[in-house]
C-alpha cells in the first residue's frame, strides 16, 4: 500500500500524446497516476507533473521498490531532476520512512546533511540486496552487512532532533533486522564451522557477538526453520560447564571483556532444549503464552540507564557430580551423559525471578558473598557521551561518561521451592561497537525454617551476562560450598516476562 495519497485538491497536467492537447489543472487521485505511469504505451495518456517538484517526490515516495524509484526518475527530464530537488530533501525522506533516526548526524547546511542522508540510505540498500548467505562473517559481502547490522542495533528506539523526542513504541529498524537476519541465512550458521574448505579462518567476533544480541529470535524460531537447528552438540555441552577457573566469562585486564564465543554456547545449548521435540523441556516451553518466552527488547541499546524488568523465567542445567569430569574431559562424545534442567520432576519446569531495586544499599550482602562475586569492584572505564546520555534527565540520570552499578534483591520458586536472591548489575563497555551489555552477579539463598536466617552452607553463585536491551541473561552457576573435587557448575538462562504480567505501578530503578 502507498504511504501517502492526493486529495483532489492536487492539481497536474495531463497531456495526450496522441493529440498533444494539455488540460491544466486536472485533479487526479494518486491511483490514476500511478496507473497511468506503470502503463505508459498502453495508456491514450500519460501523466506529466508540471512546476510540481514536491508531488514528484511524493509520488517517487510512495513506491516500495527502490527499482520502481530508479524506473521512475528515467521517465523524462524533471521526474529525473526532481528526485535531487528541494536542497535532496526526498533522500532525507526515505532514510526516515525507513529505517530509526541515526544516533549521530553530521551538522551542517541542509543539502549537505541531506546528501548524507543519500549516501547512508544507498549504502544500506546496497548492503541488504547483496545476494549470498552467512557463514563465518569473513567475506566482503558478510563483512559489509555486519556493519548494517551493527548501525540498525546502535539505532533501535532511537530518537533525534529528526523526529519527535518522545520515546518511539515502535522500531522499523527491529523489523528490517528480523527481516535480513532470515534472508541472509545469520542465525542459521550459529557455531556451525565454515562450510567451505578454503575457509579456515575463525569466525568473525562481530558475528558471534550479533548472533548472540539475537538469540530472542533464535529461541522463538519455528522448529521447522535452519535456526532451531543447533551444531555441535557434544562440543557446547564440553563448553558450557567449564569451570571459572578455566573459562571465566569475562576476561581482559579489567575483566570486562565478554567471552561472547562461551556465552554463545549458553544460548544454544539452551535452544537445543527448549526446541528439540524429543527434549521434555520443549513440551513446556511450547505450552507457555508468547508473552512468556523471550521478547525482544522496546528501549534504546544505550549505556544509559534503562529501567531493567521485574519478572523473569527460566531454567539451568546441571549434571551428577560425578559426571562433570566426564563432560570436561570430552569423553561424553562416546558415552552421552544426559542434561537435567531445573524442576523437571515437578510442575513448575522453569524458574521463576522476581526483582526489586532498592534506593540505597542492599540490606542483606555479607562479606561472604562479595568475597566469592566480587560484585562491587571498581569499574575503570569511561564511556564516551552520547546523544542519548545528554537527554537522560533526572535524579537517576547516568553522569557524563560514568559507569553506574545497581544492586538488586529478589525472589522466586525454583521446583516449588522459595529462595531469596541478592546481586548486582555491573555496565560493561560496547563490546565490538556495540553499546548495553551488563554484568550480573547473584547470590541464591535459602532461608534456614528453624532459624529463618539465612543458610550460609547452602548458596549458589550466579554470574552472567545482561545482552543489550536488557531482555536476556546468560550464564554460569556454581556452588560456592561444594569443596569436595572440581567446581561444580553449569548453565542458567533467564529471560524477561513483564509483558505476560498485569500492569502495576512502576517503582524499579533504572539501570543500563
Amino acid at each position: 500500500m502507498p504511504r501517502s495519497s492526493f486529495s483532489n485538491k492536487n492539481a497536474v497536467a495531463v497531456v495526450d500524446v496522441h493529440s498533444s492537447h494539455v488540460i491544466q489543472n486536472q485533479p487526479l487521485q494518486l491511483n490514476i497516476i500511478l496507473e497511468t505511469l506503470q502503463h505508459p504505451v498502453d495508456a491514450p495518456t500519460c501523466v506529466i507533473l508540471v512546476d510540481y517538484p514536491k508531488i514528484r517526490q511524493l509520488i517517487a515516495d510512495c513506491f516500495e521498490d527502490d527499482k520502481d524509484v530508479a524506473s521512475y526518475r528515467l521517465i523524462c527530464k524533471s521526474t529525473n531532476y526532481s528526485i535531487d530537488e528541494d536542497e535532496g530533501s526526498f533522500w532525507r525522506t526515505q532514510f526516515l520512512n525507513s529505517y530509526d533516526p541515526p544516533e549521530s548526524v553530521p551538522e551542517g547546511y541542509r543539502s549537505t546533511v541531506n546528501e548524507w542522508f543519500k549516501q547512508q540510505y544507498q549504502s544500506r540498500k546496497r548492503a541488504e540486496g547483496q545476494k549470498f548467505v552467512f557463514d563465518s562473517g569473513n567475506s566482503e559481502e558478510e563483512a559489509n552487512c555486519l556493519v548494517l547490522f551493527k548501525d540498525l542495533l546502535i539505532d533501535t528506539f532511537n530518537t533525534s532532533v529528526c523526529k519527535a523526542k518522545k520515546q518511539s513504541v515502535h522500531s522499523p529498524n527491529m523489523d528490517r533486522i528480523e527481516r535480513i537476519a532470515k534472508a541472509k541465512g545469520l542465525l542459521d550458521c550459529v557455531l556451525r564451522r565454515p562450510t567451505t574448505r578454503a575457509n579456515k579462518s575463525p569466525t568473525n567476533p562481530v558475528l558471534l557477538a550479533i548472533q548472540l544480541i539475537l538469540t530472542h529470535l533464535s529461541l522463538t524460531a519455528p522448529l521447522s526453520s535452519k535456526m532451531a537447528k543447533v551444531w555441535g552438540f557434544p562440543d557446547t555441552q564440553a563448553v558450557v560447564y567449564l569451570p571459572n577457573s578455566s573459562r571465566p566469562i569475562f576476561k581482559g585486564p579489567t575483566c570486562q571483556e565478554v567471552d561472547i564465543d562461551w556465552t554463545l554456547h549458553v544460548a544454544s545449548f539452551f535452544r537445543n532444549y527448549l526446541l528439540s521435540k524429543q527434549e521434555p523441556t520443549h513440551i513446556h516451553y511450547e505450552n507457555l503464552d508468547r508473552f512468556e518466552r523471550p521478547q525482544g527488547w522496546t528501549k534504546p541499546l544505550s549505556t544509559s540507564p534503562l529501567k531493567l524488568g521485574k519478572h523473569w523465567k527460566g531454567t539451568y542445567a546441571y549434571v551428577d557430580h560425578d559426571e562433570i569430569a566426564q563432560i570436561r574431559s570430552g569423553f561424553h562424545e562416546d558415552y552421552p551423559v544426559q542434561d537435567h534442567m531445573c524442576g523437571e520432576d515437578t510442575a513448575e519446569t522453569f524458574q521463576d525471578l522476581r526483582l526489586g531495586f532498592p534506593k540505597g544499599q542492599l540490606e542483606f550482602w555479607p562479606d561472604i558473598f562479595e568475597h566469592i562475586l566480587k560484585s562491587r569492584a571498581k569499574i575503570e572505564y569511561r564511556t564516551p557521551t552520547t546523544r542519548a546520555q545528554k537527554r537522560a534527565t533526572g535524579p537517576d540520570a547516568l553522569p557524563e561518561g560514568e559507569p553506574v552499578s545497581f544492586c538488586f534483591k529478589g525472589g522466586g520458586e525454583d521446583a516449588s521451592e522459595k529462595f531469596q536472591a541478592s546481586g548486582w548489575f555491573n555496565p560493561l563497555p560496547p563490546q565490538h561497537g556495540i553499546p548495553g551489555w551488563h554484568r550480573m552477579t547473584m547470590m541464591k539463598y535459602y532461608i534456614d525454617e528453624s532459624s529463618g536466617q539465612p543458610d550460609l552452607d547452602s548458596l549458589w553463585a550466579y554470574e552472567g551476562v545482561v545482552l543489550p536491551g536488557g531482555m536476556v541473561m546468560l550464564g554460569r552457576w556454581w556452588s560456592p560450598t561444594f569443596d569436595d573435587g572440581p567446581e561444580y557448575s553449569g548453565p542458567f538462562i533467564f529471560w524477561n516476562v513483564d509483558a505476560s504480567m498485569p500492569a502495576i505501578a512502576d517503582d524499579t530503578q533504572t539501570t543500563g
